[in-house]
């Protein structure tokens, strides 16, 4: 650290490293509010689709339990939507681990330039601390040499 020079405001040497981090942090963390709202969608239609699946079966199954089926080929083409359902159901699955996964490592690089800033920040405490020592001292070293000088001249007097 550079000597503060006494009677002066302190100025932390490293603020615009500071300042630097902050604005990183910031970044991250708009980075991972996009990423989780990327996952939040992803997992919305995830649900969507699970919803869908499970009313067009509810449907399939209240057709066998009417008894009669007239029309055979109705119940092969719902048969074959609920096969389509299950295959986007699958992708959007994939596609929701893979948002999850994006969102982790967000989620770790916000953390780490977390970390970063507040080490900087720890360091400007520090530094503050050690400011405040040092004028502490440099003011008892004055105020004993004022008082020196008084014993002084109050001693050299009759």
């Amino acid at each position: 650290m550079a000597k503060q020079q006494p009677g002066k405001k302190f100025k932390y040497d490293l603020e615009s490293v500071l300042k630097v981090r902050a604005i990183k942090e910031k970044k991250e963390q708009e980075k991972f509010a996009e990423k989780q709202r990327d996952y939040l969608t992803e997992k919305q239609k995830e649900e969507q689709i699970e919803q869908d699946k499970r009313n067009k079966e509810e449907d399939l199954r209240g057709v066998f339990k009417k008894g009669t089926i007239s029309d055979f080929s109705r119940v092969l083409q719902r048969k074959a939507h609920l096969e389509v359902l299950k295959d986007d159901l699958d992708k959007q699955v994939e596609k929701v681990i893979e948002s999850s996964k994006l969102l982790e490592e967000q989620r770790a690089r916000l953390i780490e330039s977390m970390k970063d800033k507040k080490i900087m920040e720890k360091h400007k405490e520090k530094r503050l601390v050690e400011y405040g020592k040092m004028m502490l001292s440099l003011e008892t070293k004055f105020l004993d040499e004022i008082a020196t000088q008084r014993f002084n001249r109050e001693k050299s007097e009759p």
